[in-house]
């Protein structure tokens, strides 16, 4: 494979990207801490500073004298310079929230949406809360986190599950076309995935557990969400445990959301979920398992002990290969937040 040079405008993109990174990370740095943590020469910051603040991306502020010599200045994120959008369709609502450019969330609107409602009516409901919530703000674009199966890539919805009529629905470019702003389609396991890793890093293997109307998995592999080739990764919901069980949405039988969703109470159906969930952690060597949803968010004792319960019975493992499980814990609009991380996520490897 031939070698590509690189130029310098491409460096410079990629130094004040890293900057911006390591502001954000930190809550402040000074253009000594800066070049500290990145490797570049103090000269370097030197040049960069000036252009990021000039952008209005960056506020200086002095830091209190710690001894003989200047104070040093420490450079923070204007929080206020640029918004993001993150939206949420699910099978009975939809949500949408505005955040700066930190990820604090600003403003929330939704509302239910009747069963079988088609494409049409979701990206009206969608495309106008997120132009009443962007009125007036300096926003980056929206992203959304949706019901799979999708594709990430193609902004096309391909066949969600029990939403009859969504088939190859464009719905990136829909949205697009109804609010003028560049949209991010993600699945909403992603979405919830992604929540977690940005912008500090979710150090460990995890898979981020989603029950709600339906049961899938965002995982978070080597630092880095694991979408798949065809970004279709983390239906764990329709992965079979009882091959002769009832017959599930997606047309298989003994899937993990059907056993859950028959099962006679929340202990029963989280303990289905653990049964799939040590299949997970036997094949991708999982450290974490973090739970997430409305259902868990209902009861999240029951779920944690119980998927406790069943890893431990059916993985009798050593310590040293112990599995941690926990609930999120970051209130209910995790899909929204983490598809509107992934907005900042782009500008920030991108920035103006």
């Amino acid at each position: 494979m031939a070698e590509t040079g690189v130029n310098l405008r491409d460096v410079r993109a990629h130094n004040r990207a890293l900057l911006l990174t390591h502001i954000l990370r930190a809550g402040g740095l000074s253009r000594v801490e800066l070049a500290e943590r990145t490797g570049l020469t103090q000269q370097a910051v030197s040049k960069i500073v000036p252009e990021l603040l000039g952008t209005g991306l960056l506020d200086e502020r002095r830091q209190p004298s710690a001894g003989v010599g200047k104070p040093r200045t420490a450079l923070r994120i204007r929080a206020g310079a640029k918004h993001a959008l993150g939206a949420r369709l699910d099978r009975d609502e939809y949500r949408v929230l505005r955040t700066n450019l930190i990820g604090e969330v600003e403003e929330t609107a939704g509302g239910p949406l009747p069963p079988g409602f088609p494409p049409e009516q979701a990206v009206e409901a969608i495309g106008a809360t997120a132009l009443e919530l962007a009125d007036g703000f300096d926003v980056l674009g929206l992203g959304l986190g949706a019901v799979g199966p999708l594709d990430h890539l193609a902004g096309l919805v391909r066949d969600a599950t029990n939403m009859p009529g969504w088939h190859d629905v464009p719905l990136r470019d829909l949205l697009e076309k109804r609010t003028g702003l560049p949209v991010t389609l993600d699945k909403n396991t992603n979405a919830a995935a992604f929540a977690r890793l940005w912008p500090h890093g979710e150090p460990t293997a995890t898979a981020v557990v989603l029950v709600g109307t339906g049961i899938g998995v965002g995982l978070l592999i080597d630092g880095r969400l694991y979408r798949g080739p065809r970004t279709n990764a983390g239906e764990f919901g329709h992965t079979t445990i009882a091959f002769d069980g009832p017959r599930c949405g997606c047309g298989r039988r003994g899937c993990v959301e059907i056993m859950a969703k028959r099962a006679p109470d929340t202990r029963a159906a989280a303990g289905f979920l653990g049964i799939g969930l040590a299949d997970l952690v036997q094949v991708l060597d999982l450290e974490r398992i973090v739970l997430a949803g409305r259902a868990v968010r209902d009861e999240p004792d029951v779920h944690r002990e119980a998927v406790s319960a069943r890893l431990e019975e059916l993985l009798p493992v050593p310590h040293w290969q112990r599995i941690e499980v926990v609930e999120d814990t970051s209130g209910e609009e995790l899909v929204t937040r983490g598809a509107a991380a992934e907005i900042l996520a782009s500008f920030y490897a991108n920035p103006a």
